[in-house]
């Protein structure tokens, strides 16, 4: 096979945030008009990708094609000012909404004052929300650098905002607008909206969406900000040593800091959870590989097994050589979703092992968190 083949030994094929790192590695390389590298799997003290075909010299050569890969296109730095401004009087107006429900739900007032009064005072409050919301949105497609995180802070447009977004992004037609669809394809379905809500129910993966702060996609847009060559070699050549603050998408199970789990309060200075930012990143670039689709219990994704209420996601680990396409087709089998998989099935295809981690939330509204557990062989 021609290029040279990496042993990745910073990526563990057992935790789903190390799996998906190096998919997403993979994409990025393809995209980066790298050739056609593959990817295989080598049980060492874990399972540790080894990437084939690339024509990278080295480990920091290998890093530098990365790293320019994930930055995206540059930023006007007056389009960021524009953005934040924008933003901040969106948000004003969001919480001038939220005060004034709060003050005329204290007036004890009958369901027909109610409606009348919502009418003349709340609905020109939402009117100007609206308003300032697409300012905001037109702010932001030209202060992000890649175009799906023109959605917004979170995955949670209406569909017809989604439709529109596709249609955008189809009319563009160049290679950000097919990834751009493909992950848009990832994020949910216009077929499928959120319980009590009209905003598109988001994919299985999507775990952080306000609570502590932090966005799914704004997450994604401050960590490609963030990208050296450097902290990409890390990623891929060492050892985790979790030195990042904050920007996680929350993939480590490592990353669940329940009290009961810990000899300290996780809230304590000091304690503050800390991630790989370019492992997170890496990751994100993986859900192309990811889409969603309606069934007929909801958003149906790839990857994921869904039994009464109990949601995980099932990956699996091959020993050959395989291109992008292949992954593709591997991670869409319909055994993986199985509650037991058939292994001899899955071994007739290449597949050496297959891992599992369960979703796991814990707390309510504002302070929910979501998690993965420890995966475990299947």
């Amino acid at each position: 096979m021609n290029g040279k083949g990496f042993e990745l030994l910073g990526l563990d094929g057992t935790n789903p945030l190390g799996f998906l790192a190096t998919v997403g590695t993979l994409v990025t390389l393809e995209r980066a008009g790298q050739g056609h590298p593959s990817l295989r799997w080598k049980p060492l003290h874990t399972w540790t990708p080894v990437l084939d075909g690339t024509p990278a010299a080295d480990e920091h050569a290998l890093a530098e094609v990365l790293a320019d890969g994930l930055r995206g296109w540059p930023m006007d730095p007056d389009a960021e000012q524009r953005r934040a401004v924008a933003q901040e009087a969106m948000e004003d107006a969001k919480t001038a909404i939220n005060k004034k429900r709060d003050e005329i739900k204290k007036r004890g007032l009958s369901r027909s004052e109610r409606d009348e009064v919502d009418e003349r005072e709340l609905r020109p409050l939402e009117n100007d929300y609206r308003a300032k919301r697409q300012r905001w949105l037109e702010a932001l497609r030209q202060a992000v650098p890649r175009p799906e995180l023109a959605l917004g802070k979170r995955i949670d447009c209406t569909p017809e905002d989604y439709r529109g977004h596709v249609a955008g992004f189809l009319a563009a037609a160049g290679p950000a607008g097919r990834e751009a669809i493909e992950l848009l394809a990832a994020f949910g379905s216009d077929a499928c909206q959120r319980k009590n809500s009209d905003t598109i129910e988001p994919m299985p993966f999507c775990f952080i969406d306000g609570s502590a702060h932090q966005d799914f996609l704004d997450t994604a847009r401050q960590l490609i900000g963030e990208v050296t060559a450097q902290r990409v070699e890390r990623v891929l050549f060492r050892p985790w040593d979790y030195s990042d603050p904050g920007l996680s998408m929350r993939w480590d199970p490592r990353e669940d800091r329940r009290y009961a789990l810990l000899d300290r309060d996780p809230t304590a200075s000091g304690n503050k959870p800390r991630t790989v930012w370019m492992a997170n990143l890496l990751a994100y670039r993986a859900l192309v590989l990811f889409p969603t689709a309606p069934t007929g219990r909801g958003l149906g994704a790839t990857g994921w097994l869904v039994r009464e209420g109990m949601k995980a996601f099932t990956w699996p680990l091959w020993e050959y050589s395989a291109t992008l396409d292949t992954v593709r087709s591997l991670l869409q089998l319909a055994e993986l979703v199985e509650e037991r998989p058939d292994t001899s099935a899955l071994r007739a295809r290449g597949i050496a092992a297959v891992y599992r981690a369960q979703r796991i939330e814990v707390g309510t509204d504002r302070n929910r968190k979501i998690n993965f557990a420890p995966a475990r062989q299947v």
